[in-house]
């Protein structure tokens, strides 16, 4: 494929996609992983390539999903307050899982340098993780349970977003701790 139709295909994609999250925003009606749902498992590689994680591999804990891209704004802009929300409340109860769909790693690889993620970050460059999840924007991310079950969907990201989900996850830790609170 010459440069001009790599260029062409690198555009495409991010705008497939924001494309696709307007739609079903305006449809108001998305079909993808809800609420009460289990969420569905996968196995990927790590971003290095070195080597694979899994939702089920953090069972037991409560989970934040993140679905992201470096290409999309919104995206960007939640890395820094979940690298604090990983720093804050992650250990042996509680992780970060992210997922990203950019279809050139070096690109995502930028990104989480620059950042110093200090959470799970997985490939799917072909994007059938995020297909199966049915994803209703970019970013897409969701809480999951320590058995698995989808507690919380939250589609985009706008300041301050956070602050809601932070304290949902909190909640649901205090809810799944040991007894003592």
């Amino acid at each position: 494929m010459s440069a001009g139709g790599r260029k062409a295909e690198a555009v495409r994609a991010p705008f497939a996609w924001c494309v696709l999250a307007l739609g079903l925003s305006l449809a108001g009606a998305a079909s993808g992983v809800s609420e009460g749902d289990t969420a569905p498992d996968f196995l990927l590689p790590t971003l290095d390539g070195t080597a694979t994680g899994s939702l089920s591999a953090s069972h037991g804990k409560v989970r934040y999903v993140d679905f992201w891209a470096s290409w999309c704004p919104p995206c960007l802009a939640s890395i820094p307050e979940t690298v604090a929300l990983q720093e804050e409340l992650g250990g042996d109860r509680f992780t970060v899982i992210a997922i990203n769909l950019d279809e050139r790693i070096e690109n995502a690889e930028h990104f989480v340098d620059r950042f110093s993620v200090n959470y799970e970050c997985l490939s799917d460059p072909q994007g059938g993780t995020a297909e199966a999840w049915d994803l209703p924007a970019m970013p897409s991310s969701y809480v999951a349970d320590p058995e698995g079950r989808v507690t919380l969907v939250h589609a985009g990201f706008r300041p301050g977003d956070m602050k809601a989900i932070r304290a949902h996850i909190v909640e649901l830790l205090r809810r799944h701790g040991t007894g003592d609170s």
